[in-house]
């Protein structure tokens, strides 16, 4: 700072001290001296020559200055435009992102499948810890337990769970069947029998009203309680739905 103070005075000074040592000597006189024209010639040739000194140094401190700035601006590796040019390159910079940002297509990821395979291990790893037994009518009811706690992400997975029940619910009935023809013969019906039988219908009721739930845009979670939103509430409410929509 300050060098470059003393660069901008340095032009003013050297002519000051010039004037001053030209002129103090024609003042600083005896009284009685005369003074000519011809007297003042050197002090007028110093103050011209100041002058010229002056007007040249600042000329030359300016180009100074201009090759100062572009060194300034290559060093620091910004284009030497004008501010608006290059705010302008920056907005535009700036508005590609939004742009590509607004042709992104959303990905919509698929909802996991209802894997029928491991859902039954879990079915016959719990069984007996819940029903003592392990026979076609127990496994059913287990299958439905556990529906009724598993949540459903998508309607397809209440779907696939309700076509695993009801592969279930036809052999339980076929065993049912044969195990009442063994103690009874072929008209015997027992209390076990008749309560399968009944659950066995409404489980194909919701089965099917659940596939007519599937095809529609019906807005069923909407309308189902937290609780009933699993993959045997879906299946199992699917009929009220329905009717509700409908009304």
């Amino acid at each position: 700072m300050i060098q470059k103070f003393m660069d901008g005075k340095k032009k003013y000074s050297a002519f000051i001290i010039t004037v001053l040592a030209t002129l103090i000597p024609m003042f600083i006189t005896e009284p009685e001296a005369q003074k000519t024209v011809m007297d003042f010639v050197p002090s007028l040739a110093a103050a011209a020559a100041g002058v010229f000194y002056i007007l040249t140094q600042g000329k030359v401190d300016a180009e100074k200055e201009k090759v100062k700035v572009v060194e300034l601006t290559n060093s620091n590796g910004i284009a030497s435009k004008p501010p608006a040019l290059v705010a302008g390159a920056t907005s535009a910079a700036q508005a590609q992102p939004a742009q590509a940002q607004a042709q992104i297509t959303p990905v919509v990821m698929a909802p996991p499948p209802f894997v029928a395979k491991e859902f039954h291990e879990k079915v016959l790893a719990t069984v007996r810890e819940t029903y003592k037994d392990q026979n076609p009518c127990t496994v059913l009811y287990k299958a439905r337990d556990i529906g009724q706690l598993t949540k459903c992400v998508h309607i397809s997975q209440a779907v696939e769970y309700w076509n695993y029940m009801v592969d279930l619910a036809v052999f339980a009935k076929d065993w049912v069947a044969e195990e009442t023809k063994k103690k009874f013969g072929e008209c015997g019906w027992t209390p076990e029998a008749i309560a399968f039988n009944q659950d066995f219908n409404g489980l194909m009721r919701s089965a099917n009203n659940l596939s007519q739930l599937a095809t529609t845009k019906i807005a069923w979670r909407e309308r189902l309680a937290p609780f009933n939103d699993t993959l045997y509430g879906v299946g199992n409410l699917a009929g009220q739905l329905l009717e509700y929509s409908s009304g």
